[in-house]
Parts: structure tokens; C-alpha cells; sequence
């Protein structure tokens, strides 16, 4: 089952079609799309994160999109984002898709739920879409006091920097920006419940123009999955998407998957 709880101010039929481009999107208005499942314990600093801004909060929306949790993550979200939508669980890619079909932006950007954006995030986002029909920016290790998860997201970071200077981009879904039309273009991530459906994105679109690095988008993500998966099985499950298009299921990646 689907359904939509709309926390938005209403506002005139007028006042909104003066503020729609040709194609039904608030111009240049951003939607931010965060996924959850079982996301209680840090959903709210995500949402407080994402409403504190350099950007001005009419210019942009947020939109929690929940795979059916089984905690209080909706019940949290509702008092801090501007939409919240439930949809089955299936996968990231899933609720990312569920999320952008309910955004009024006409451009997108998604988040991760334990992933804590800077101030001038959002601002990032729109520059770089200004330039580019993709973005991501700079990713650190959120509050840990282990020196191999610090190395490892600052490696990624510029691992990933490298990726999109070269426009071979391998971004990570946790952080990644792109225009609506392009996402539609492309019917969205995958909807099975395969993980690196975030890469598997990316060479999809790339073909469609640039991918910018902006240093305004830096994150600071969790390392859970990480200490609950390890960092070998985690790279070898990047590797083997690479080279032969498989990786596992959502099922091995969240152990709440069937909670």
C-alpha cells in the first residue's frame, strides 16, 4: 500500500502556476529525497541538517520517502519534513523512485538518512545542476573515533572526485544530485532489490552530459554498514558490479530488511 502525507501550506491556484516552468516543475525549486527504513535514530539530525540551510527554504523541498518502517521514523519525519511517503520495501533504488514521483523540483537530490549535510549543501546542489546534469560533492565519516573509517570516506572522497573528473562517474546514492528530466529520461534507479543501484544509475545517465564535483555538497555519512559488513565484502561487492554487472541483494545489506 501507497500513501502520501502532505505537510506543505497551501497556497493559491494563481500564485502556484505563475511559479510552474513548461514541463509542471517549481522552477527552479530543488526536492531533496531521503529514504528510510528504520531510520529512528537518525532521521531527525538528518532532517534538522537539511532544513538548516544557507539556501532559502522555499526554494526547496523535502521529502522523506519510508520503505514501510516498523519503528517510529514516520512519526518523526512528519513533524520535520515537508512530505512523507510510504511505499513497499523493496529497495533504495525503490524508495528513491517512490520520492521523486511525488517532488515538485526541477531538480533532484538524494540523501541518505544517516547521512548529515553541510549548511551550504543545497546551495551546492543547485550551482552544480546549473553546470552539470549530475552532482556530488566531498564525503567524511560521521562522529567516529576510528581512524580506518576517517581514511577510508576521505580515500572514497577522492576516489570519487577522480571518477567525475574524468566523467566516469561512480557516485554514491548517499550524496548525489541530478535534474528531473534526466532522471525521467531514464525512468529513475533500478527498482529490484539489487545494491549498487546507485553505480548501475550513474552509467546510465552519464551519457546525458557532465557530472560536477562540488565542494559545497560535503556529507559526513555514517560508517555502520561497515562495522555490521566489513570493508572487504563491501569493496568486493563495488568490484564485482564493475566488472560483471551483479551484486547483493538488499536482503545481505540491511540486517532489518525483514523486520
Amino acid at each position: 500500500m501507497h500513501f502520501l502525507i502532505d505537510l506543505g501550506i497551501g497556497k493559491s491556484t494563481e500564485k502556484i502556476m505563475k511559479n510552474r516552468n513548461q514541463n509542471g516543475f517549481m522552477r527552479e525549486k530543488i526536492s531533496v529525497i531521503v529514504p528510510t527504513l528504520n531510520e529512528e535514530k537518525f532521521i531527525e539530525k538528518t532532517l534538522l541538517a537539511l532544513k538548516d540551510q544557507t539556501m532559502p527554504k522555499n526554494e526547496y523541498e523535502i521529502i522523506v520517502s519510508d520503505s514501510s518502517s516498523s519503528d517510529s521514523t514516520v512519526e518523526i519525519a512528519k513533524s520535520l519534513a515537508d512530505k512523507v511517503v510510504v511505499c513497499e520495501r523493496i529497495s533504495a533504488g525503490y524508495g528513491r523512485n517512490f520520492g521523486a514521483k511525488h517532488a515538485k523540483g526541477s531538480k533532484l537530490a538524494f540523501v541518505d538518512a544517516d547521512t548529515i549535510v553541510s549548511p551550504s549543501y543545497i546551495e551546492g546542489v543547485k550551482e552544480a545542476l546549473d553546470k552539470g546534469i549530475a552532482a556530488t560533492g566531498p564525503m567524511r565519516a560521521y562522529k567516529t573515533d576510528k581512524l580506518k573509517h576517517r581514511i577510508f570516506y576521505r580515500a572514497w572522497s577522492g576516489l570519487t572526485r577522480f571518477t567525475v573528473m574524468i566523467q566516469y562517474p561512480l557516485v554514491p546514492g548517499f550524496s548525489m544530485a541530478v535534474k528531473k528530466s534526466v532522471f525521467d529520461d531514464v525512468d529513475g534507479f533500478r527498482k529490484d532489490k539489487v545494491t549498487t543501484e546507485d553505480y548501475e544509475f550513474c552509467m546510465r545517465i552519464k551519457k546525458h552530459g557532465s557530472f560536477v564535483f562540488s565542494n559545497k555538497m560535503l556529507v559526513h555519512t555514517s560508517a555502520r554498514r561497515f562495522e555490521e559488513i566489513g570493508y572487504l565484502p563491501y569493496i568486493a561487492n563495488g568490484i564485482n558490479f564493475l566488472l560483471f554487472k551483479k551484486s547483493w541483494t538488499w536482503e545481505k545489506h540491511r540486517k532489518d530488511y525483514s523486520k
